[in-house]
């Protein structure tokens, strides 16, 4: 049996990063039902804080404005077809994509995330997936305290301890100085993936690509 690590580092606003994880885990699917063996190697995800900081102002504010400045050099042409490409991805991946709804710092949902490292690995992943889906597909506003109370209790969080620690600072200082060293040091840009600690893939990969890493991993150890 192989671990191979798998370090994410991303932003839960980030369309490209949701696309990432839904392609990272049809990669996994394909490897351990393909693979000779693979079915029983063991994938640990490792989901690590980046800011993009897409919202410069202290409060949430619409999507569809922060598109507006974002998107503001577009013709209403190049805009349409970026949206119906994106959208056209995202359902090859399973995700539907909705441009209503509010953004805000992404702050506390990544200490959730940190909260749930000690944690089993179901509850981390549902609780990524649950915050992915939160933004992109059902116009939640993430940096809203009660949304992310939901979220976390959803995914199997005990209620008492998601309470006190949104209601406290914990775990901030170390979330924010991981992001900053992601920023600085490790990432260019996210998604990126980091795997076994060696191999580095930057971008919303093909599943195929991610596939070949798995096996190099694999039959490194092997020959090893």
């Amino acid at each position: 049996m192989t671990v191979i690590q798998i370090d994410v580092i991303s932003d839960i606003v980030c369309a490209w990063c949701y696309i990432g994880k839904r392609r990272l885990e049809r990669a996994i699917s394909i490897y351990q039902k393909t693979y000779p063996g693979g079915s029983s190697d063991v994938f640990s995800i490792n989901w690590r804080p980046y800011y993009l900081n897409y919202n410069p102002s202290p409060h949430s504010v619409d999507k569809s404005e922060l598109m507006d400045t974002r998107l503001s050099g577009m013709s209403p042409e190049q805009r349409a077809a970026l949206i119906q490409r994106m959208d056209q991805i995202g359902r090859s991946v399973g995700i539907d994509f909705k441009g209503g709804g509010k953004i805000g710092s992404t702050r506390d949902a990544h200490r959730l995330i940190h909260l749930c490292q000690a944690k089993s690995a179901e509850v981390q992943n549902d609780l990524v997936e649950r915050l992915f889906q939160a933004y992109h597909e059902l116009e939640k506003d993430i940096s809203d305290r009660d949304v992310l109370h939901k979220i976390a209790t959803d995914a199997g969080v005990n209620t008492v301890e998601v309470d006190e620690w949104l209601a406290s600072d914990l775990g901030a200082d170390v979330v924010d100085d991981e992001a900053q060293k992601n920023r600085d040091t490790e990432a260019s840009g996210v998604p990126t993936f980091i795997i076994q600690g060696v191999h580095r893939l930057e971008g919303a990969q093909d599943p195929s690509d991610l596939m070949e890493i798995f096996v190099k991993v694999k039959e490194g150890e092997t020959h090893q």
